[in-house]
């Protein structure tokens, strides 16, 4: 970075120089961060004005401070800072941006930028946008919800949008480690209070609306006019660009806003004719969506949602003409989205329960409507129809005239709606429960509705509620890892919380089986290799392995590769073989599996595979060699603690070694053994 003279920066933003002029190279809003260099940013609050702690941001090193006139009084009547130079604005926040942006090089312009704003969806969206432009050879950054990612660094953050100095100084941290694209979710109240003020939006995209933060906009309209400051012409945010989704009224309203300013926003509807629209739905599997899509081009192509639900479908088509309009090939774009996973988002907690249990951020009324609706589209086709649970709660201080429609949209769309805590911070929890259960039994629908204050409990009662194919829904905190009540942050992770109460439920059956897939005696070491990939695959989708746990989850269940000697199947030399054993070791060390049993420690290709699991990963006890067969029995037999066991997946591959474990394991051990066909 270059340093820029205070100066510049008062001619930038027609500001007054008070004082002698220096260079800077940062800028902050919080004085305990103030550096050498920095600009002091001291704004007036609500309760105090941010000058009365000037004298504390120059103590830790600040250069200069910025501010308005009445924060000049208050600087100057210290005396202590009579000599600091001060940059004096009328309204300071109004430029604060754009006085970043200056300091930090001006980062955005020199990307290209993506936003995403509107009240669901923004978090998919961004992830859908991120996996497709990754795919494109993009090097790319992520502002969002759940977290800020540098080219792959995850950096934790609690606003949606960070304030204007720490979003230019995070896209300058971008720009210098190759960032060549940001994608980032824009909030109402970012764009209301300037925080992305000096951004330069390559591209625009807007979602839907519908009942949120009314506590801080009053109405929706007002709502709506914060979110269309990223497409309006007077707009210092306006975006180069307009994707917008017109499936819902406001997005043809924004469409509008957008012509207003005498610019052609790309419309995209899932429902009805856009630009970007639907055609038809080719399949649906559990999980993920096939729809046949129509490009302006006039083309028709294939688009997998690997994520159910018709507005993750919208969310997608939002995210490939965004990415379009960012220069990638469309049918690369559509290739990325394949691989996606969005923390929080439809997220399911698989512990080997015989019911679905998932968790979702929904903690909107449309957004609580639409994820019920989705969820139950999954139980309709099975031949005896499962029930739907949710558990919900609202947020303290914030919009209270949602929390009666929260609880209507919970109970017109499950079975059993448990009303529970949210984050009341400083509001009394019963009385918002109240509301909500209030909504919920106004409804009058047959659900059954119950109130249960402590959010473990509630998560309990409706596990414990569940039936063999049922959905338990927890809804309302997704991704977040505190419960903040009466201004303190508690942690609490529904993610977590849900999977200790499945283990505990699937812990009291008798009936859990031990997994195990075996290959067959004649295969050889390239069948080996891709069931190690079908065990992960696995172990993945059911929570199984310390790969797959959330943090601060107990090791409840493991993964195994047990492993004897291969018969030759080709004419590979035995030194060629002994490579491809050692790269097999390797390979299971690399995909977390937690533990492998090598068999025949006196065959070379066997101490090869041993070798190469304990050269790739330091592994010492978790990667164990024996002698044979009667060996390997007698090692599980005499460790059982340290052993395959009921909940656990392992792969046995190698001759003989799978029909001989599986008869111990049924036989003496006493367990219910699956054996699995990949």
């Amino acid at each position: 970075m270059r340093p820029v003279p205070l100066s510049t920066l008062a001619h930038a933003v027609e500001a007054t120089l008070d004082g002698d002029d220096v260079d800077l190279c940062g800028v902050t809003l919080r004085s305990q961060d103030a550096g050498d260099g920095d600009l002091f940013a001291a704004l007036a609050g609500g309760a105090t004005h941010g000058a009365k702690y000037a004298g504390q941001a120059v103590d830790a090193g600040a250069t200069a401070i910025f501010t308005d006139p009445a924060g000049l009084e208050v600087i100057r009547a210290d005396d202590r800072l009579a000599a600091v130079p001060v940059l004096v604005h009328p309204t300071p926040r109004a430029v604060l941006g754009a006085v970043s942006s200056r300091v930090y090089g001006d980062p955005s312009a020199q990307m290209t930028l993506i936003g995403v704003t509107g009240t669901s969806g923004k978090t998919t969206t961004s992830y859908l946008a991120e996996a497709a432009l990754r795919q494109a050879g993009r090097v790319v950054g992520l502002v969002g919800t759940v977290e800020v990612r540098v080219d792959g660094t995850v950096v934790p953050t609690t606003l949606t949008t960070p304030e204007a100095p720490d979003l230019q100084r995070l896209f300058a941290v971008m720009r210098e480690r190759g960032v060549d694209t940001v994608v980032m979710e824009v909030s109402s109240h970012a764009l209301a209070l300037g925080r992305v003020d000096g951004s330069h939006f390559a591209v625009g995209g807007f979602t839907n609306l519908s009942q949120d933060h009314l506590d801080y906009h009053r109405t929706m309209d007002a709502y709506f006019e914060a979110k269309a400051k990223l497409f309006q012409a007077d707009s210092p945010t306006q975006a180069q660009q307009a994707v917008i989704c017109v499936d819902d009224e406001w997005g043809t309203r924004m469409a509008q806003v957008v012509a207003d300013a005498g610019e052609s926003a790309a419309t995209v509807s899932t429902l009805g004719s856009g630009d970007w629209s639907v055609t038809r739905t080719v399949r649906s599997d559990p999980g993920s969506q096939t729809v046949l899509i129509a490009t302006p081009q006039g083309s028709e192509l294939e688009m997998t949602v690997p994520l159910p639900g018709a507005y993750n479908v919208a969310n997608a088509l939002l995210a490939v003409a965004m990415v379009t309009a960012a220069g990638v090939d469309t049918e690369v774009a559509i290739a990325g989205l394949t691989a996606v996973a969005v923390p929080g988002r439809l997220e399911k907690v698989e512990r080997g329960q015989d019911f679905l249990a998932v968790v979702d951020y929904a903690h909107k009324p449309a957004a609580v409507e639409a994820v019920l609706a989705t969820l139950r589209a999954q139980t309709s086709g099975a031949a005896a129809p499962g029930r739907v649970g949710v558990v919900l709660g609202a947020g303290g201080d914030r919009d209270t005239e949602k929390r009666p429609l929260m609880g209507a949209a919970a109970a017109r769309g499950a079975d059993l709606v448990v009303i529970t805590d949210d984050n009341p911070r400083s509001e009394d929890p019963a009385a918002i429960r109240a509301a909500v259960v209030a909504g919920a039994r106004g409804a009058q629908t047959s659900a059954e509705v119950r109130e249960i204050g402590g959010r473990r409990e509630a998560i309990a009662a409706a596990v414990d509620w569940a039936q063999p194919g049922d959905i338990v829904l927890v809804a309302g905190k997704g991704h977040e890892t505190g419960q903040e009540i009466a201004g303190v942050k508690h942690p609490f992770d529904d993610r977590v919380v849900l999977g200790e109460l499945l283990d505990a439920r699937v812990s009291a059956r008798d009936d859990i089986p031990l997994r195990v897939l075996v290959t067959d005696p004649a295969a050889g070491i390239d069948e080996a290799r891709r069931l190690v990939r079908e065990l992960v695959t696995l172990a993945a989708d059911t929570g199984v392995g310390s790969a797959h746990r959330l943090p601060g989850t107990d090791a409840a269940h493991r993964t195994w590769v047990i492993v004897g000697e291969f018969p030759a199947v080709d004419d590979r030399d035995e030194n060629a073989r002994c490579l491809e054993h050692d790269g097999l070791g390797r390979q299971i060390v690399r995909l977390a599996i937690d533990k492998v049993i090598s068999v025949g420690d006196d065959v070379r290709t066997v101490r090869a595979l041993h070798q190469g699991a304990v050269m790739e990963g330091s592994w010492g006890d978790e990667a164990e060699s024996v002698r044979s067969i009667d060996d390997a029995i007698a090692r599980l037999r005499d460790d059982p603690a340290d052993a395959p066991s009921p909940g656990d997946i392992a792969l046995v591959a190698g001759g003989d070694l799978g029909d001989a474990l599986v008869r111990y394991w049924r036989d003496e051990a006493g367990f219910e053994v699956e054996v699995l066909t990949r």
